[in-house]
């Protein structure tokens, strides 16, 4: 019985590493800094669903020569309160023990307390492999036409549900499929 805790131990432990060097392999920039793709075409789309209906914006992918890059994207009156995101190999991602995806331990979290239209995330590719997945989580809230806030949700990139009890998602990507 010990051993087997102790295997258990260990497989968090190189889970939580190799998630925390995800993180630190990844750079924020802000929309205001978005010139890296103003040239770019995004070569994988997803839709951000808040509330399991609304459609508050888009997740949209990009590659150039060096890097990839993640953009949250909210729809007109939406915006962006909080994102966490991973990027990486599926058995990696971090879940409960339901098999659900734990955002909290998402190695990309980032708190916009003024709210914003976008966020962008920038990895290099070599620290990718060729085919990896994206989960992308947001608190997102709508605003009415003088700047109230009317509706606050959760969102997530639309795609494969983790498992049928949850509504977190992922999506595929791979770099072959991207010619930019």
């Amino acid at each position: 019985m010990g051993a087997l805790a102790l295997t258990m131990t260990s497989c968090e432990t190189e889970n939580v590493s190799e998630t925390n060097a995800t993180a630190r392999q990844a750079s924020m920039s802000t929309a205001v800094a978005a010139a890296p793709i103003d040239n770019l075409t995004p070569c994988a789309h997803s839709e951000l669903l808040a509330g399991q209906r609304y459609d508050a914006g888009d997740i949209k992918v990009y590659f150039d020569q060096d890097n990839l890059y993640v953009e949250y994207q909210a729809s007109i009156n939406w915006h962006l309160r909080k994102t966490h995101l991973y990027v990486g190999d599926q058995r990696l991602i971090p879940l409960t023990r339901l098999g659900n995806p734990n955002v909290e331990f998402f190695p990309i979290q980032q708190t916009l307390s003024e709210g914003t239209q976008s966020v962008i995330y920038t990895f290099p590719k070599t620290n990718l492999r060729k085919c990896f997945i994206i989960s992308a989580y947001a608190e997102v809230y709508k605003t009415d036409s003088s700047g109230e806030i009317v509706q606050v949700e959760s969102a997530w990139s639309t795609g494969e549900r983790f498992n049928e009890d949850s509504w977190g998602m992922y999506f595929d990507v791979c770099q072959s499929d991207c010619s930019n």
